[in-house]
Formats: structure tokens, sequence, C-alpha cells
């Protein structure tokens, strides 16, 4: 099981929420406020279950680049990989 993307809201609440950023970094794209998860330090993932950015890509934007499915990658990386 890996990590898990959260929804953070920015503490100024009229920002919105945070963009996941990878390896648990997620920054607020309006003041640029920036929030790391600890969780993520503590999961032992097994990288041959993980996707490259070029197959998470690829099924993403399958999906219509739907939220759900970028596999723990950024938009960015995700729009770089295509």
């Amino acid at each position: 099981m890996g990590y898990e993307i959260w929804k953070f809201k920015c503490s100024n609440r009229k920002h919105g929420d945070m963009e996941y950023r990878g390896d648990g970094n997620y920054v607020c794209p309006v003041c640029g406020e920036t929030y790391h998860d600890d969780e993520f330090d503590d999961v032992d993932e097994d990288d041959s279950e993980v996707l490259s950015v070029h197959d998470a890509a690829l099924i993403w934007a399958s999906h219509g680049k739907d939220e759900d499915y970028t596999f723990g990658y950024s938009d960015d990386e995700l729009e770089n990989a295509l």
C-alpha cells in the first residue's frame, strides 16, 4: 500500500486546496505556503509496484485527466510525460 494523497486547505481558506507536488509535499498555488505530510515518510513502498510517470500519464489522460488517476504524480509531472 502506497502513500494516499489527501486534500489539504491553505491556512488562508480563501485560497482553497493545496496542490500535491510529490514526496509528501503540498503547496498553495496562490500564496506558496508549503506543507509536508509526515505520513509520507512512514510509507514502506515496494518500487516494483510503482507506475512510471509515463504509464501513469497515459492512464490519467485516458480517464479525462481525472485527479483520481494521478497515482501520486502532480498534474505538471503527468503533462510533461505525455
